[in-house]
């Protein structure tokens, strides 16, 4: 089922199979929405109940009324759909907000699948000569393909950045609030953690998620050939199994 849950302040686009299954989580990066996780949904169907949303101002959620936090529009929207103890999967500012989550109800979180997470806290990636972003629409996207996308450029690739430009062109930081602090908190994470790094990952991201992967007790880290930035949609089948071996291992 698809349709709006008001989060109290908002509304977000979601995606629910409902029943009682046991759930997964999917949680988008901020160079894309929910669709992100199309082909992993595909291969996850009938043996879990799937959900996913669009984080506000991506896809097709609402715009932003104002400063907002994904960690606690994250916890409402669990609430609404009466969602116990899931694993949870997150790629990039999706994997952050997993982690965040891990970290203030660690009760919530059965195993985390992080796909290169942007961790809340970390240090900013260093990135010599890069160019600023573009207040240009059209160049925003281009950007991000060179940036993200060096597995290469494909339709669907593209229109997610788009979708993500409305975001960051529009509302951006100015309207993200502070979710906490998890790199300083890492050998804290209580939760059976894999975190999947793409052997064609932007080269400034990598050092943070190798870093984590270290850092939180008992995480494996998997590197994923030919997968970027986009690894769902490059690598469907790695992420698909990681749930799968997590969903056994944490019964």
């Amino acid at each position: 089922m698809e349709r709006l849950i008001d989060v109290g302040d908002g509304s977000l686009w979601t995606g629910d199979t409902g029943g009682d299954l046991p759930p997964v989580v999917f949680l988008h990066p901020g160079v894309g929405d929910a669709r992100i996780w199309d082909p992993v949904w595909e291969r996850l169907g009938g043996r879990h109940r799937l959900i996913r949303y669009d984080v506000r101002g991506f896809g097709r959620s609402a715009p932003p009324a104002g400063r907002f936090s994904r960690l606690d529009d994250l916890r409402r929207l669990l609430d609404r759909l009466d969602v116990g103890p899931a694993l949870f999967a997150g790629c990039s500012m999706g994997g952050g907000t997993a982690l965040d989550l891990a970290l203030a109800e660690p009760g919530r979180v059965r195993g985390l699948v992080l796909a290169c997470p942007g961790i809340s806290g970390a240090p900013p990636a260093h990135e010599p000569g890069a160019e600023p972003d573009s207040p240009d629409p059209d160049v925003f996207v281009e950007q991000g393909v060179a940036r993200w996308a060096r597995s290469g450029r494909d339709p669907l690739v593209v229109d997610l950045l788009r979708s993500a430009v409305r975001f960051w062109l529009n509302w951006g930081e100015a309207y993200l609030a502070d979710d906490g602090d998890a790199w300083s908190r890492l050998e804290e994470v209580a939760t059976p953690s894999v975190l999947l790094l793409g052997e064609l990952e932007r080269p400034s991201f990598v050092p943070a998620c190798v870093e984590a992967a270290r850092r939180i007790p008992g995480c494996r880290l998997v590197r994923v050939p030919g997968a970027d930035h986009f690894l769902p949609l490059r690598a469907p089948e790695a992420v698909a199994e990681a749930l799968l071996r997590q969903a056994k291992e944490t019964r």
